[in-house]
């Protein structure tokens, strides 16, 4: 078989397919720089763990009613489960393949929202091919392009049944 023993942290553990692991936290950013959160709640709602903090505030921008003034993960509590990136509507919030997570106290480990846009920074190069549900800006040609075939496969419905007593 093959050898899969790694002698962290002098030799580094290569992620199998790094669109699909689940690491560290991001906010994503707008073509124009601003964080691409609306406030809508819905990610710290579908959060098992309860470890998503939100504080909004009216937005200064026009295309939108609000957007986070505080934005918090405890990434000790997270369980990394992808349910917040699910509930997105806006595709704001992401799970990267960074797992080398490490603080020295509690409060290292509360990501704010600046943290959260820096690791965007940090990322954006190696993990810019992750496919959200309306478009995606690409940094390298600061141009917007609509998801592949393959994303628009992916449909999601839901499904009311109706029980009648007889």
């Amino acid at each position: 078989g093959k050898d899969m023993t790694v002698r962290y942290p002098d030799e580094e553990t290569k992620v199998g397919n790094p669109l699909i692991y689940r690491g560290v936290n991001r906010l994503k950013k707008e073509q124009q720089g601003r964080v691409k959160c609306v406030a809508c709640f819905l990610c710290a709602t579908a959060c098992p763990a309860h470890c998503i903090d939100i504080l909004a505030d009216e937005s200064p921008w026009p295309d939108r009613e609000k957007y986070p003034e505080s934005f918090t993960i405890d990434e000790l509590r997270c369980i990394y489960c992808g349910m917040c990136e699910e509930a997105c509507p806006v595709d704001a919030i992401e799970l990267t393949s960074l797992y080398n997570l490490t603080g020295r106290s509690r409060e290292e480990m509360i990501f704010d929202k600046e943290k959260l846009l820096s690791v965007f920074d940090e990322t954006i190069e190696t993990e810019r091919m992750k496919i959200g549900r309306a478009h995606v800006w690409t940094p390298v040609t600061g141009e917007s392009r609509m998801p592949s075939s393959a994303w628009k496969k992916k449909i999601y419905t839901h499904t009311y049944i109706n029980i009648v007593k007889s």
